[in-house]
């Protein structure tokens, strides 16, 4: 998915493409009288795939104009676009029961095997997750904490005065390294860092380009469907190498990957090394492109507002007092928190899906079983009914007394309910350590006349950001 749409670099105005937005608190609720447009107009054979491989955030922003339930088809495959959060909330969270993954979870299967979480439905799923979720619980992942800081710090260990930093390929590096290190713990591998840097973004947009496209499009013997199958088989056997490795004997495993060996089925079995290989796989597929992202992003929004950046490093100054970020003393970090809440609404995951397993009633709508259903966490964060000028960067939407009138469904990173995503906690502690161990010893601004755009794979990418690094000195709090 290579589309992209331009964000401004400069002062943070609406977006153009962004309509006008609420002056008043609105209904959370589905409105039958509101106005809705015949759908999209579709193409023969290939549907609505083109508008959605050529500007697919336009595409996914405007649904919420044609209705609440809108048709779509993606090449044959009909499917229903659900815009507003009321009904989204339902098929995420209140009906959830009578949906499975759909087609796009499917598509990650081809990478990452059939027994990851992110493809996994019902019981399977539960129990899996059942499984899992110690592993992600705050005890656990604080353990984590300094292989993220370390990890930090050796990617700006190099850097000079006035160099100019691809700040989109250091948040990337940073995020591999972090989950390989959280995957290996004390013997990180840069061979397994190596291949997922040079193979995830490949994954990545094939997914999103299988899930959009008809099947026979996956068949055809071109360079890019050859390049995305040895993607998958080279990942494969990285991980599976690392599986092996952790299951020699006398290996004293301290990281996930240790953990997801020592694991036991209800018969007291342990894991196969595929179901493990299919676990790290996806992880690494969702954790990483949305952490590195969603930290570059912060660092572009930043560049690009010296107020709220000059806001967020004093915090960070005063609050940490010259102590590295750790698990203790970033929950203290108030602002910063807010900031990094605005950047995932900002750059959110633009697509998802599910099928319903029965009929299933949303709002005036009947679906019958087997319908796919989309929505877009992107376009929810951007419609203007639930945040006024949405296309502003403006961390203090978030004060609590501003979050809590929020409709459920509206806002939704890592999605909601049985699937949310397990490692949101992993996700949101190496976003705050790597940015606050950053602005601690570095200004980061972006330069002049070139523009960034927003690029749709599986999340929202820049397509570059170059930015220009300026050591400064961290006050203390007795500093004026």
């Amino acid at each position: 998915m290579t589309a992209s749409r331009k964000t401004p670099g400069t002062s943070p105005t609406q977006h153009p493409d962004a309509s006008a937005s609420a002056s008043a608190a609105p209904s959370a609720s589905p409105s039958a009288a509101r106005h809705r447009r015949p759908g999209p107009p579709a193409l023969p054979f290939i549907g609505h795939a083109w508008p959605l491989m050529r500007s697919p955030l336009r595409f996914v922003s405007e649904l919420a104009s044609y209705g609440d339930v809108v048709p779509v088809r993606l090449g044959p495959l009909p499917v229903q676009a659900v815009t507003h959060p009321d009904l989204v909330h339902q098929v995420l969270v209140t009906q959830a029961r009578h949906f499975v993954r759909g087609r796009l979870f499917e598509k990650a299967g081809q990478i990452g095997g059939e027994q990851g979480l992110v493809v996994t439905s019902g019981t399977t799923h539960l129990e899996d997750r059942r499984a899992l979720q110690p592993h992600f619980r705050r005890e656990h992942i604080t353990g984590f904490a300094e292989g993220i800081r370390q990890a930090t710090e050796e990617v700006t260990a190099h850097w000079k005065p006035g160099q100019t930093v691809h700040v989109d390929r250091m948040a990337t590096e940073i995020a591999l390294s972090s989950l390989v290190r959280s995957l290996l713990g004390d013997r990180p591998s840069k061979e397994l860092t190596g291949v997922f840097h040079q193979h995830l973004p490949t994954l990545s947009q094939g997914l999103m380009t299988r899930a959009v496209l008809p099947e026979w499009c996956a068949r055809l013997p071109l360079p890019a469907n050859r390049t995305f199958q040895r993607a998958i088989g080279t990942t494969r056997a990285a991980v599976e190498e690392a599986i092996t490795a952790c299951r020699r004997p006398g290996t004293d495993e301290t990281g996930l990957l240790g953990m997801l060996t020592a694991q036991r089925d209800d018969n007291g079995r342990p894991w196969s090394d595929t179901k493990i290989r299919d676990h790290v796989l996806h992880l690494a597929l969702a954790g990483v492109e949305t952490t590195g992202a969603t930290l570059a992003w912060t660092f572009h929004e930043l560049g690009r507002n010296p107020d709220i950046a000059d806001r967020l490093r004093h915090e960070v100054d005063h609050t940490l007092d010259g102590a590295p970020a750790t698990p203790e003393n970033i929950t203290a970090l108030t602002y910063t928190g807010r900031v990094i809440t605005e950047t995932l609404r900002r750059y959110a995951m633009w697509l998802a899906m599910r099928r319903t397993t029965v009929p299933v009633t949303l709002g005036e709508h009947t679906l019958p079983a087997g319908t796919e259903v989309v929505y877009s966490a992107y376009a929810l964060h951007h419609d203007p009914r639930w945040f006024p000028h949405p296309y502003r960067f403006d961390p203090d939407r978030w004060l609590p007394e501003t979050a809590r009138a929020l409709p459920k469904g509206a806002y939704i990173p890592f999605g909601s309910g049985v699937h949310k995503c397990i490692g949101d906690s992993l996700a949101l502690m190496e976003i705050t350590i790597a940015l606050a161990t950053v602005c601690r010893h570095w200004h980061l601004t972006p330069l002049p006349g070139r523009p960034v755009r927003e690029v749709a794979r599986a999340d929202v990418h820049p397509d570059h950001l170059p930015m220009t690094a300026t050591p400064r000195r961290p006050r203390r709090k007795e500093e004026p």
